[in-house]
C-alpha cells in the first residue's frame, strides 16, 4: 500500500489524537497538537498516510514532530498506530526529517524515550543514535525517567546504503 508523507493539517487531528492514545500512557492533550501544527516556522509536524487521488491522506497511519531551532533538531513525538507498526512507517518519518534537516545544514539531533520502549530504541540505534543521558522523572504521569539519545547529522551530501543519513 503507498504512503506519503505530508505536513499536519487541522483536519488530521481527530486520527493524530487516536494514535496518540494508543501508543502513550501520558497523551499529550489536543490543544498541543493544535499548538504545535501553528509553530511551523520551527515546529515540523508531520503525518505519514495513504494517500487520496486527488490530495490529501484518506488515512493517517502515523506522525512525527520535531523543533528545528538553527543548527539543533529535537524530535519530541513519533508514533504510528498500533495495527501499521514494524511496516517501516516510523522509519519513513524519521528518515524523511533527518533528510530535510540535513539539507539546512545539519547539526545535533537529540531525543527522550522510556527506558522500557525497546521498539523505539532499536530504531534510533539503527539511525545511529547513541545513549547520552537520562533525565529523572522526566514523565509526568508516573515520574518515569527518560533515556537521552543524540547524534549529529551532517549536511546533505550522500546517503549511506542503510538508508540513515550521515
Amino acid at each position: 500500500m503507498p504512503r506519503r508523507i505530508e505536513t499536519m493539517k487541522l483536519e488530521y487531528l481527530d486520527q493524530v489524537l487516536v494514535i496518540e492514545k494508543a501508543s502513550f500512557q501520558d497523551p499529550w492533550p489536543s490543544a498541543s497538537f493544535v499548538a504545535e501544527s501553528e509553530h511551523s516556522s520551527w515546529s515540523w509536524f508531520r503525518v505519514i498516510g495513504s494517500p487520496r487521488k486527488a490530495y490529501g491522506l484518506s488515512r493517517v497511519d502515523g506522525f512525527i514532530i520535531c523543533w528545528v531551532i538553527l543548527r539543533d533538531m529535537h524530535l519530541l513525538n513519533l508514533a504510528v498506530l498500533p495495527e501499521q507498526r514494524r511496516l517501516g512507517l516510523g522509519r519513513m518519518l524519521l528518515d524523511n526529517s533527518l533528510a530535510d534537516f540535513a539539507r539546512l545544514g545539519g547539526g545535533s539531533v537529540r531525543l527522550e524515550v522510556r527506558p522500557s520502549n525497546q521498539a523505539a530504541h532499536e530504531l534510533y540505534r539503527s539511525f545511529g543514535f547513541e545513549v547520552v543521558g537520562r533525565r529523572k522523572q522526566y514523565y509526568r504521569r508516573d515520574n518515569g525517567d527518560a533515556i537521552v539519545m543524540a547524534r549529529k547529522v551532517e549536511e546533505a551530501r550522500q546517503r549511506s546504503r542503510r538508508g540513515a543519513w550521515k
